[in-house]
């Protein structure tokens, strides 16, 4: 018999993951970012909501609904805080945003969540090179 959180969600429930990068001539680093997110339950309850990010700019957050119903909205946070955790890999993996990030825009669409970055800062000549636009 296996034991384990089983609160938390596993990476590989998620689907296919989407990371696309450009730097503009400037030198300013952008991606996005998608991953197709398994659906839960009840996921009918509360359509259209998004879990709120919190302004802070790291994307983190949401945990402060206080008086709010639960249920769904631990599921939504778990799915925020695994997405977040699978963007970090990939950053991280790959080295594209050494010094962090700025949010630009996160939404969701059916099954998937979305996130266009900024990153902190400008491209070096090897980011060029690695990271060469495909047009």
């Amino acid at each position: 018999m296996l034991a384990g959180c089983a609160g938390k969600p596993d990476h590989r429930d998620q689907g296919e993951v989407f990371f696309e990068t450009k730097i503009n001539p400037d030198g300013t680093k952008l991606f996005a970012f998608s991953i197709g997110m398994p659906s839960r339950g009840d996921r009918d309850e509360g359509r259209g909501q998004r879990p709120s990010r919190g302004g802070n700019g790291g994307g983190r957050g949401g945990r402060d609904g206080g008086g709010e119903a639960r249920g769904g909205n631990d599921r939504d946070a778990e799915r925020m805080e695994a997405f977040y955790d699978t963007l970090s890999e990939k950053l991280f993996e790959t080295q594209y945003c050494r010094n962090g990030y700025i949010e630009i825009d996160t939404h969701e669409t059916e099954g998937r969540y979305h996130l266009l970055g900024e990153c902190q800062e400008s491209a070096s000549e090897e980011d060029k090179l690695k990271f060469a636009n495909p047009y």
